[in-house]
């Protein structure tokens, strides 16, 4: 028998510096995402992705970097949950597969929940789309169409972690930010 390999060793990154800039690239990584995803979704969705998106670029600017990355990853899960459709062709699933949905769906719930409880101050507008889908998500999961009930509970998830730190409304940021590459 050959020996074991020795097990690695945990990267254990305690600096704060290495928490920013793994945000800063998370930040970075969903607006492509974002970008690409509202070339294909509907205006009313668009909205709602485009002010998220203008929202994580204010923040960015003013240096809440992991805000701006769960911003964006709430608006990128939004536009899968769009593309996902309200009216998708419910797929036939087994019942473990099913029990593991519903399973990862309160998973989720309990974490939005959770942090959602532990800040007051929150922007008008991510309050709003928090409840929108927190509502559709369930909605989604009694109609059986379970991609979409988890992209906007994983939504409603991220956008629990966002804190206000500024304005109410997002600034004119959303008529400087060119989402499409140019």
């Amino acid at each position: 028998m050959p020996p074991k390999k020795a097990a690695k060793k945990s990267a254990k990154h305690h600096d704060p510096k290495h928490h920013e800039a793994k945000d800063l690239r998370r930040a970075y990584e969903h607006l492509g995402r974002v970008e690409i995803l509202q070339r294909a979704l509907w205006k009313t969705h668009v909205e709602h992705v485009s002010t998220l998106a203008a929202l994580a670029v204010q923040e960015l600017q003013s240096g809440h970097i992991k805000d701006a990355a769960d911003l964006l990853r709430a608006a990128e899960h939004l536009s899968f949950a769009a593309l996902a459709g309200d009216n998708a062709k419910v797929a036939e699933v087994s019942k473990d597969l099913e029990n593991a949905i519903a399973e990862e769906f309160e998973h989720l719930t309990l974490k939005a929940e959770e942090h959602w409880e532990h800040d007051e101050e929150r922007h008008g507008g991510v309050a709003a789309l928090y409840e929108s889908s927190l509502k559709s998500s369930k909605k989604a999961l009694q109609q059986g169409t379970y991609r979409q009930a988890l992209e906007l509970m994983r939504a409603a998830e991220a956008l629990a972690h966002v804190k206000k730190h500024g304005p109410n409304e997002v600034q004119d940021v959303r008529e400087k930010l060119e989402l499409s590459a140019s």
